[in-house]
């Protein structure tokens, strides 16, 4: 028996399912719910004892709960509140006392809140009552009530401002003084809830010019000019008013931050900490156009005042790259090597990708032996070193017998891009170094019976991931690494993959591999794959790399599901390959992502001459930008190089994550497939 979605059917069609399946259930055994192979996360049922309340198994009560949702969204408050009855012990019952009593929050049922909240103290779907309960009671301006029941940790940023504000109206002000500062003095601009509260502080003059001065440059350094325009009416005395306008000229024309007489007025006058603020901007952003004149404005300043480490490490840094982005390479390389003591690690080590990007490999070791010591050792830099000495000989293909050198040996045991690369040199097979966690029975029965974990459960059952999530957070906030681990399998069993990655990464275990790259969704991958001709490890890495195997996901740039598909590319990619797709939403399906993901990624490899390296880079950054990047190469790099080089660092991790998760997957789908072909591997980029 095959029980479908809320997405594939809605609520009405599921609702006569249900109906229809309601005398079914109950006699089926519980593993008869699971549909092998299914790309619903449906859990496997832990609880086949019968209810106690009414003799309801959970079958019945699952069925009950969706009839309940369905009778509130019809307005049937008779039908709710008779199956509510009926199933009184349901772990979601909860949620559905939620959902009714949101619905009359308006007629301000402050008792049957107030029980709500003590009983469900804690719990996420409190919290979300609450917040809804507060914004009522702010439109109603029911501010006694609203200081009753705030709670901090779990307020927005407007209903800080709101309660602050009901402080200050209640004769509580000096406490609500001081956080309405700290809400005030962001370098941003804030919600509109909070203009009263600041409102109040400027009338009462609270906002003093020091206060103000520190709101006024973080709004310069993050472009925030509105306000910046806005904040300098707090300037009173000559000193900021001067300062403030320097400032601001500076951030627009960079050149003013050679003013000497101005900046060396201001810092014998005042102690010079606003005024090394002003100075490293301007210098940091000069240093983009005109490395040569920010650098002689710094030698000249650093003479005369005591910058701090961080802000000499910002202006050395600006000052290198600009050079080198003016092409004055020797003055670049001369002023970094005079500079070692205060730069950090990431400029030499985009110093050193220069060097790689020009195949210098003379220069890219005498760059790796600049770095410190532990960066040395990392692994990125020990294959490097090794990597660049071959390739300065003339042997890119490693046939040199020096090749098999201790650093290779023991790169080629872990279990990591560069450990597959040095395998790939030294023909070895591939080091899983893997260690398998356990968890009894009994650790895993204890974890089950956390309440919020058995209603992760249940939501994860009805659909709801958004929901269990808020649950598995709460109930796992304190956890130590073996609780984490226990976690990890209890996910498993539930098969619930992506919780299963995160557990592991919060466990700080990364040698379980089969935890950490579990086949989910197996039957779907394998069928495009099969459609596709796209190798099955490579699209389970993918999805592998872009979501963590996390269906519902959502990106910040609005990337959808497993594969994360922008909607545009989503829309596009069906309509090329005759896939349906009405909408977004569709996306949150794991077979219709993987579909439309696996063809896009298809087109990527078809575009780049079935380069799996191109493909994915592509697949993360753009098309374009890898025609770009190819193009200011000129088929000059090995391909390990082109990919070290790559300007994104998102995307530089992305390529070599990718590749290596596709030998993890190839091992666990017994494939062993190499991580490239040969040509790949010989293809200069």
């Amino acid at each position: 028996m095959q029980i479908k979605t809320i997405r594939e059917t809605g609520a009405r069609t599921r609702h006569h399912m249900l109906r229809k399946l309601h005398r079914s259930w109950v006699a089926l055994p519980l593993t008869a719910l699971v549909r092998p192979g299914s790309a619903l996360l449906v859990i496997l049922l832990t609880f086949s004892t019968p209810s106690i309340a009414n003799n309801l198994n959970l079958s019945q009560q699952r069925a009950l709960y969706q009839e309940a949702r369905i009778a509130l969204s019809r307005g049937d408050q008779s039908k709710f509140k008779r199956i509510l009855s009926r199933i009184d012990d349901y772990p979601l019952r909860p949620y559905l006392e939620y959902t009714e009593l949101t619905e009359r929050l308006w007629r301000l049922p402050k008792r049957d809140v107030q029980n709500f909240l003590s009983k469900h103290h804690g719990t996420t779907i409190a919290n979300r009552l609450r917040y809804r309960w507060l914004e009522t009671l702010r439109k109603k301006d029911q501010w006694r009530p609203y200081l009753r029941d705030y709670n901090p940790q779990t307020a927005s940023t407007a209903q800080q401002c709101y309660y602050h504000l009901a402080q200050i109206r209640g004769g509580n002000e000096e406490k609500a003084i001081t956080e309405g500062l700290k809400l005030w003095s962001v370098g941003k601009s804030q919600p509109k809830g909070c203009d009263k509260l600041f409102g109040w502080l400027i009338k009462n003059q609270k906002i003093t010019e020091s206060i103000a001065w520190q709101r006024y440059t973080s709004s310069v350094l993050n472009h925030e000019y509105q306000l910046a325009r806005y904040l300098q009416r707090f300037f009173t005395s000559t000193y900021y008013q001067e300062l403030a306008k320097k400032f601001y000229d500076i951030d627009r024309n960079h050149r003013l931050v050679g003013d000497y007489q101005f900046f060396n007025k201001y810092t014998l006058k005042h102690n010079g900490e606003d005024v090394y603020a002003v100075l490293t901007h301007g210098i940091t952003h000069l240093a983009r156009v005109d490395a040569a004149a920010a650098l002689k404005h710094w030698n000249r300043y650093q003479r005369l005042h005591p910058f701090s480490a961080r802000q000499k490490n910002r202006i050395i840094n600006s000052l290198v790259k600009g050079l080198y982005a003016q092409e004055q390479f020797s003055a670049a390389d001369n002023y970094l090597i005079d500079s070692l003591e205060y730069v950090d690690t990431d400029l030499l080590e985009w110093r050193t990708r220069k060097a790689m990007s020009k195949a210098n490999w003379h220069e890219v070791l005498e760059w790796i032996a600049r770095m410190p010591g532990e960066l040395q050792q990392d692994n990125r830099w020990r294959y490097w070193q090794t990597r660049a000495q071959q390739l300065s000989l003339g042997t890119p293909d490693h046939s040199s017998s020096t090749a098999k050198d201790d650093t290779y040996e023991s790169l080629s045991v872990t279990r990591s891009f560069y450990g597959f690369l040095t395998s790939e040199w030294l023909d070895y097979g591939y080091s899983m170094a893997n260690r398998k966690t356990s968890a009894s029975t009994e650790q895993i029965s204890q974890l089950e019976k956390l309440p919020a974990l058995i209603r992760a459960r249940e939501l994860i059952y009805h659909d709801d991931y958004l929901s269990a999530r808020r649950e598995w957070n709460t109930a796992t906030r304190n956890f130590n690494e073996e609780q984490w681990i226990t976690a990890a399998h209890l996910a498993r069993k539930w098969q619930w993959h992506n919780r299963v990655i995160t557990s592991m990464i919060q466990a700080g275990f990364w040698d379980d591999t089969e935890l950490r790259f579990p086949l989910a969704f197996q039957q779907s991958f394998k069928e495009q794959a099969q459609q596709t001709g796209v190798p099955i490890q490579l699209l389970f890495a993918v999805a592998r790399q872009e979501s963590a195997l996390s269906q519902d996901v959502t990106s910040p740039a609005g990337a959808k599901g497993l594969m994360q598909l922008m909607p545009a590319t989503a829309k596009q990619t069906a309509r090329k390959n005759g896939i349906h797709y009405r909408s977004s939403h569709d996306l949150f399906t794991p077979e219709t992502n993987i579909a439309l993901g696996s063809r896009y990624y298809r087109e990527m490899l078809e575009r780049f001459n079935n380069n799996r390296i191109l493909a994915t880079a592509a697949y993360n950054a753009g098309p374009s930008r890898v025609d770009r990047w190819l193009k200011e190469t000129e088929s000059a790099l090995p391909f390990d190089a082109w990919i070290e080089i790559i300007p994104f660092r998102e995307t530089r991790n992305y390529v070599q994550n990718v590749l290596a998760f596709s030998v993890i997957y190839s091992h666990h789908l017994g494939t062993h497939e190499r991580i490239l072909s040969a040509r790949e591997k010989n293809q200069l980029l």
